[in-house]
């Protein structure tokens, strides 16, 4: 008798003073929550001290790129991180991800829908369909959120400065579902890039694009390295990454800025902003705001004249 597999458990086990440089990922893949057990607890009774094991719960299709991910990442930190993965079986994923992945309305002026639930057009509401895939970028994470709400404040501040939109072509790097390229067009700018080191996930986002109409006003590339775009600079540069990605890629991030221009920046903990920021500010631009939800910020900033 065949099953089916409802979701697949990830579960690794670290030192417990590194989880804070790999928790920003965690939350990523995982944005509904993470299981976190030490040697105190009674889950984590067969740990010893000073270790903690993490457990996160991703679509089965998710599986592999999450694991891939994790492992990225603890390269990325000099970690040497061991996953191992657990099949759930209860009911059929897709019918569960249909019932809780919800349209989002953003302030009345922006609403993220899944593909299989869209809404009819609304005066003054900018509409953006997604079909989540295998890509970072339902609509539903902080980050995502925080930089849609930037790009619309962007997009109002160059209208009131009377700035043509139609012209600009802007970056989104690590663009995932490319809900953030597909809103920046839909807000008027002319043509965006988006880049991806996650082969799956430029699948999702060519998706995405065909969804929304806007395939002929988004360009994707396969790349994680901002210098794929050398020597084009942009007016609006979104990066939607990690922290510990984001400070090493700085200098090559900061070239990509226009001058004049502005840059979004998430997937950083609100307790690493700060620290985040005067990396960026060392070379050489403004901090505009930061903006927190929940545990999550997003930082502005702004590139001299």
């Amino acid at each position: 008798m065949s099953t089916t597999i409802d979701c697949v458990e990830l579960q690794l086990t670290l030192p417990e003073r590194t989880l804070p440089q790999i928790e920003g990922v965690l939350w990523l893949l995982s944005p509904n929550g993470i299981q976190v057990e030490d040697a105190l607890c009674l889950a984590g009774g067969d740990l010893d001290h000073g270790h903690s094991r993490v457990r996160l719960y991703v679509a089965p299709q998710h599986a592999e790129a999450a694991v891939q991910a994790l492992r990225r990442q603890g390269e990325l930190l000099g970690l040497a991180i061991d996953v191992s993965a657990r099949e759930v079986e209860q009911q059929d994923w897709n019918r569960v991800w249909k019932q809780h992945y919800k349209p989002i309305d953003l302030g009345g002026r922006l609403r993220i829908e899944p593909a299989w639930d869209q809404g009819p057009e609304q005066p003054g509401v900018v509409r953006v369909a997604i079909d989540p895939g295998m890509a970072f970028g339902t609509g539903s994470h902080e980050t995502t959120q925080l930089c849609a709400q930037a790009l619309l404040q962007w997009s109002d501040d160059q209208k009131q400065n009377q700035v043509d939109l139609a012209p600009l072509r802007i970056l989104d790097l690590g663009t995932g579902s490319a809900i953030l390229a597909v809103l920046a067009v839909k807000l008027g700018v002319g043509h965006a890039l988006g880049t991806e080191v996650d082969a799956a996930a430029l699948g999702t986002a060519r998706t995405n694009l065909t969804l929304n109409s806007v395939q002929d006003r988004v360009t994707l590339l396969h790349s994680g390295d901002p210098q794929v775009i050398a020597p084009e600079t942009f007016p609006l540069v979104v990066a939607n990454i990690l922290a510990s990605v984001l400070v090493p890629l700085c200098p090559l991030v900061v070239k990509a800025v226009q001058p004049s221009g502005t840059l979004v920046l998430s997937g950083i903990l609100a307790r690493e902003a700060h620290e985040v920021a005067q990396v960026y500010v060392a070379q050489g631009l403004q901090l505009h705001s930061i903006a927190e939800q929940g545990a999550w910020a997003c930082l502005v900033l702004r590139a001299p004249a």
